[in-house]
C-alpha cells in the first residue's frame, strides 16, 4: 500500500473514538492497515536519524540555520512515526494513549539510523547516503500531513477540555 493511500485510510478510520468495526471494513483489513502503519513508522523513524546526520554535518560545517532546518525535519519525521504508531493502536484499542507512548520504539531507530548514516559517509558510500536521503525527502509531504493531524488533535483536545468543564486534560487518541 502506498504511503499516501495508507495515510488517507488511517485518517479516515481514525476519525471515531471507538475502533472502526463496520460492514465495509473487516477486522482483517484493519489489522493489515495497522501493521502497515507500524512498518511505515519505522521508515519515518529511520528518516529522523538520517535528517539528524545532515543536521550534525551542517552544524560542523558552520551552517547553523541549515543544521536547525534538518534537525526540525528529523523531529518531524519522529513525530510522524509516533503518530503512525498511535493511529495503528487506535484502530483496535478502546483506551486513548499519548503519542509519546511509542517513543521507546522510535528513538532507538532514529539514533541507529544517524549512526549508520555517519558510518556510510565515513566509508565514502555517498550513493547510499544520497539514496536514503532521497527516500526520506519523498516522505516529506505525508510527514507534514501527519504533523498537521497531530496539531488538529491538539486543538480538538483543547476545545474538548474547554467545553467539558472538568479541567482535566484529555489524552490523544
Amino acid at each position: 500500500m502506498s504511503g499516501m493511500h495508507l495515510l488517507g485510510l488511517l485518517l479516515m478510520l481514525g476519525q471515531d473514538a471507538a475502533p472502526p468495526a463496520t460492514a465495509e471494513v473487516t477486522q482483517e483489513e484493519i489489522a493489515v492497515v495497522a501493521a502497515e502503519a507500524v512498518e511505515s513508522a519505522r521508515y519515518y523513524a529511520n528518516c529522523a536519524g538520517w535528517w539528524d546526520f545532515l543536521a550534525t554535518h551542517e552544524r560542523e560545517a558552520g551552517r547553523p540555520a541549515s543544521a536547525e532546518q534538518f534537525k526540525n525535519l528529523g523531529d518531524g519525521a519522529q513525530a510522524a512515526a509516533l503518530w503512525l504508531h498511535g493511529q495503528a493502536y487506535s484502530l483496535t484499542a478502546t483506551e486513548p494513549a499519548r503519542y509519546k507512548t511509542w517513543l521507546p520504539l522510535v528513538a532507538p531507530l532514529r539514533e541507529g539510523a544517524a549512526i549508520r548514516a555517519a558510518a556510510m559517509a565515513e566509508h565514502g558510500k555517498i550513493d547510499v547516503v544520497r539514496s536514503e536521503l532521497q527516500q526520506c525527502e519523498a516522505l516529506l509531504e505525508s510527514q507534514q500531513r501527519a504533523i498537521d493531524s497531530i496539531r488538529n488533535d491538539n486543538v480538538q483536545r483543547e476545545l474538548d477540555a474547554s467545553t467539558s468543564g472538568d479541567g482535566s486534560r484529555p489524552r490523544t487518541k
